[in-house]
Parts: structure tokens; sequence; C-alpha cells
């Protein structure tokens, strides 16, 4: 291989990994910002591919750096510079400068976009799984009302089992809190009929309320205005970094009120195949 044949490919390496290390470092920065900030737009397949092709990359750019110092080394010790009359390449660090900036800014946006969508999207189809549960049992959510306003034992003992069959009609169904309210001394208290055991013993005429602790800026508010006669709408949140997702739906019957809270999370995100 003569030395100019060897010039052009240690010329055509060194800009080959100058790609690849910028694809290197976007890749980078989205791995910085999934993790960091513990957001993930895309799906399992589309992940586990971009981790493969991060790997895959330092491989890459390995190879280069190895053949590129190869080729330099026997061009220095086969041949002066000066002889072999190259022309330089022109400058273009400014082009890839500004190109790099874009790409960056484009990824960030992508993230922060597909976050934000793939989000809304799933908090969509939490809702319809929602109003699929309302549409089908009306007349047991009419029987919790009654219930709630009678307050024994073996009422809530009802509303478990019905809040238990509500949530279970189907596999894929968001984890159902029923949300009702009562009296400490003169406060209003929030208490939570959940789980897979009923807190009390009929036996005995035991019921004991769970409390439900509302999260500040979250639903605290919300709930003060439904109990204390407000009319609110649907209410839907859900965090950034955890992936819950969270649908208040306020129910307004004829002996009581009380709230069906939806709860489902989500792994990953919608962007990519």
């Amino acid at each position: 291989m003569n030395v100019e044949t060897r010039s052009q490919i240690a010329r055509a390496t060194l800009s080959v990994l100058t790609v690849v290390v910028a694809v290197f470092l976007l890749g980078l920065l989205v791995l910085v910002l999934c993790s960091g900030l513990q957001i993930n737009p895309f799906k399992e397949t589309t992940t586990s591919f971009l981790i493969a092709s991060f790997a895959g990359l330092i491989g890459v750019a390995t190879v280069l750096v190895l053949l590129n110092v190869a080729i330099n080394i026997s061009l220095i010790a086969e041949a002066r510079i000066a002889d072999l009359k190259l022309e330089p390449a022109r400058p273009v660090m400014g082009k890839w400068g500004v190109a790099f900036v874009v790409l960056a800014l484009a990824i960030v946006g992508l993230i922060f976009g597909g976050t934000y969508l793939s989000k809304e999207r799933y908090s969509a189809v939490v809702r319809g799984q929602a109003d699929e549960v309302l549409k089908q049992n009306k007349d047991l959510l009419d029987q919790v009302g009654q219930l709630l306003a009678s307050g024994k034992p073996a009422d809530y003992k009802r509303i478990f089992e019905i809040r238990t069959f509500l949530e279970n009609q189907r596999q894929g169904l968001p984890r159902l809190n029923l949300i009702y309210s009562g009296k400490f001394g003169d406060k209003l208290a929030f208490y939570n009929i959940s789980g897979d055991y009923f807190p009390g013993d009929l036996n005995k005429g035991l019921y004991t309320p769970a409390y439900f602790p509302c999260t500040r800026n979250l639903d605290c508010d919300y709930l003060n205005e439904f109990f204390t006669g407000q009319n609110v709408p649907v209410m839907q949140k859900y965090t950034i970094r955890e992936d819950q997702f969270y649908t208040y739906i306020p129910i307004t019957g004829k002996d009581a009120r009380f709230v069906l809270l939806f709860e489902k999370t989500n792994a990953y995100g919608k962007i990519g195949s």
C-alpha cells in the first residue's frame, strides 16, 4: 500500500471518527437526560436498541482510533511530510460545531416533547379505562353511596367487595381507590378503601377506616373542594419521573359523595418501535 493511499485512509478514518464521536456525544446527552431526570419517552424495544447502538459506537470508535494511529505512525516512519505534497484540509470545525449544537437541541426537544406526548396519550388511556368501569357499573356506584350513608361495618365490607370487583373485572385495569370523607373532631378527614384485606372484624362489629393521605399540589385542594360541597370536574394528573398516572372521578350520589381514584404506572413511552 503506497503512501498516498495510506494518507487518504488516515484522513477518511479521522472524518468517520469525528462523526462517530459526535453521534456518541449526542447519545450521551440522551442518556444523561433520561437517566438524570428519570424520564423515558421510548418503548422498551427502542430503548434496548439505543443502548445496543451506544455500546456499538464505543467499539467502532475504538477500531477507528487504532486504525488511524497505526496508519499515521507508518506514514511518519516511511516518508517525510515535506515530500507528500498533500493539500491541508480546509477547517470545518465551525460547521461541525454548529451541526452538533443543532442536533443536540433537536434531540433535547424530541426527548421532552416525546415524553409530554407519551404521558398525555397514556393519561387518555387510563381515563378511557376508568370511563369503561363507570359505564358498566352505575348500579353498583349508586349502591356505594347508599352504603356510605349507612356507615355500618357490614356496609363498609360490601363497599370493599364492590371496589375489588370493579378493579378486577379484567386484566390491565388501573388500581382503584375509593375515597370518602368523615370527621375527626371538627376537622375534615379523608378515608380510603383499597387493598386486598378488609380492615375490620364483622363478628365483633369492628371496622377501622384507613386514612387517605392527600398530597400537596396534587389532590389536597381538589378533595377539600369536593367534600365541602363544591362541584368539581374529573381531574387527571401524572408525575414526570415515576410515570404514575392518576384519574380522579367525583361521584355525587343521592346519599353520599365519594371519589374514585384510578392509578396506573407506565414503564415506557410511545416513541419508537
